[in-house]
């Protein structure tokens, strides 16, 4: 009983990470993640052109997260918005339990580090299901692995396989990847010099043929190596600044002031680590940890695997020196006190099965309107459309019939010609051109004071354009015709 008992305590930390991850599903780009899963179910093929849009109306994209879409709108059809938000939670619950046993931590570490690093990953989670969830999932499976490597472990043979899933569902497997590439070299360098096995020695090979199999298994997926040139493509790309995970967090932000705090703790424990010389074994993930927290400070995206992969290394002093003795009764009260906490926020807990297309609007940073939606496609106000870029995925799933000019998927794309829609988009957005010399006759924008904005009202007062709908949220001005 007693031993049944300690079994189910054990669970607290791993209840605490669910419930703290049940957000409810506010993703921008969700609407387009479903709409790329339906066409799959309906057509048995990937949608690679632009049929949602009409910037770049002929683009073809290499969609990098096609899997992602499949199991998004899977998981839509099957449980709704409810089941987006228990995949989102069980997929990071999942990856906080891979972190952990690679860093072999006991239930008291377990109890007092969990909530912490809920906290500072959040960012990551707060708009629920994505594929950077499972990104990261699969890479705490990979971390847990190489953690726990013996010579010629079996389990190894699977790696490939996981890199087979992993570059078919999200292109953040190729960033990882190297992770694996700098772990193979390290353990083939330490069995040459510091084992003395030989630079071709059978578990060197058999290190190199697994990573060289993850690599080029890779390839096994819908665009070939386009999908790995799609992924390198990102780096130095400038169009990705317009995307809030890649760029830093803002100077002096509270989210900047946890990166701080967060990495100045991380170093100095990692400094300690050296110090007394029990780093070696995991020196690799160390490594790897310190560089993704540098890199974070010019693109927050960076830190979310290296707060996860501190996991694998991390430990609390206090709960070793009273593991045996009192980690059960601490970890346990530690572990309650955080849920209590944490369902306060979570309350109250209808609204997690109450959730609609209609409160997913109110929860945007820039609410959306269905009921201008739905005016614009009762009369037909649907060509030369200019529309809000936030508002693109939402409209795409829920008003087909409306096609935005722009949307999250568009971010990076730019055409043989050195066309961007984005830049296009921004220069309208930011007075750069003008919307009277445009090829548009409608735009579809929240009230807010951008210099579109304000030059669409000059175009009213001159009696070349007119509003024909206005709410609290959401405004459609279109050109008069002589």
């Amino acid at each position: 009983m007693v031993v049944l008992l300690k079994r189910a305590l054990r669970i607290l930390p791993y209840l605490f990470v669910f419930i703290a991850s049940l957000h409810l599903p506010t993703d921008p780009d969700l609407g387009w993640h479903l709409k790329y899963g339906e066409y799959f179910f309906l057509n048995h093929h990937i949608l690679r052109g632009n049929s949602f849009s009409t910037m770049m109306a002929q683009h073809q994209w290499i969609n990098g997260t096609w899997g992602t879409d499949i199991i998004t709108y899977t998981i839509y059809k099957i449980g709704g918005f409810l089941g987006i938000t228990v995949a989102s939670a069980g997929i990071v619950t999942a990856t906080f339990f891979f972190f952990a046993r690679a860093g072999s931590l006991d239930f008291l570490s377990e109890s007092i580090l969990f909530p912490l690093f809920v906290f500072v990953i959040s960012p990551a989670n707060e708009v629920s299901f994505r594929g950077q969830q499972l990104s990261y999932l699969f890479f705490g499976i990979l971390v847990f692995l190489v953690s726990t490597y013996k010579s010629f472990t079996k389990f190894f043979y699977f790696i490939p396989l996981l890199f087979l899933f992993w570059s078919n569902i999200h292109e953040e497997a190729f960033l990882l990847l190297t992770f694996f590439c700098g772990w193979t070299i390290f353990m083939i360098v330490k069995n040459s010099i510091y084992h003395k096995k030989g630079w071709f020695s059978h578990e060197n090979l058999f290190l190199g043929g697994i990573f060289l199999a993850s690599s080029f298994i890779t390839l096994l997926n819908p665009f070939g190596v386009q999908l790995q040139l799609n992924a390198l493509s990102y780096f130095g790309n400038s169009q990705v600044s317009h995307i809030s995970e890649y760029a830093p967090f803002p100077l002096f932000s509270p989210n900047w002031w946890n990166q701080i705090v967060g990495g100045l703790f991380i170093v100095i424990y990692i400094v300690n680590l050296f110090v007394k010389k029990t780093s070696r074994k995991q020196l690799p993930i160390v490594i790897m940890s310190v560089m993704l927290l540098l890199l974070g400070f010019s693109m927050r995206r960076y830190l979310w695997p290296a707060y996860y992969s501190t996991l694998a290394f991390i430990s609390i002093p206090i709960a070793k020196k009273y593991s045996q003795k009192y980690s059960i009764i601490f970890g346990s009260l530690i572990s309650l006190v955080a849920i209590m906490i944490v369902l306060q926020y979570k309350l109250p807990l209808t609204q997690f099965t109450t959730m609609s297309w209609e409160a997913y609007c109110t929860l945007q940073s820039i609410p959306c309107s269905p009921n201008s939606a739905e005016y614009l496609q009762k009369n037909r106000l649907t060509n030369h459309l200019f529309s809000y870029y936030d508002w693109g995925g939402w409209l795409i799933w829920n008003y087909p019939a409306i096609k935005p000019s722009i949307d999250g998927r568009m971010t990076e794309w730019r055409d043989s010609d050195g066309y961007s829609a984005v830049e296009d988009y921004n220069a309208y957005i930011n007075g750069q051109k003008s919307i009277e010399n445009s090829a548009y006759d409608g735009v579809y924008l929240p009230n807010d004071q951008s210099p579109l904005a304000l030059e669409l009202s000059q175009l009213v007062q001159e009696k070349k354009w007119k509003v024909i709908y206005e709410d609290d949220h959401a405004g459609i001005v279109v050109r008069i015709k002589k």
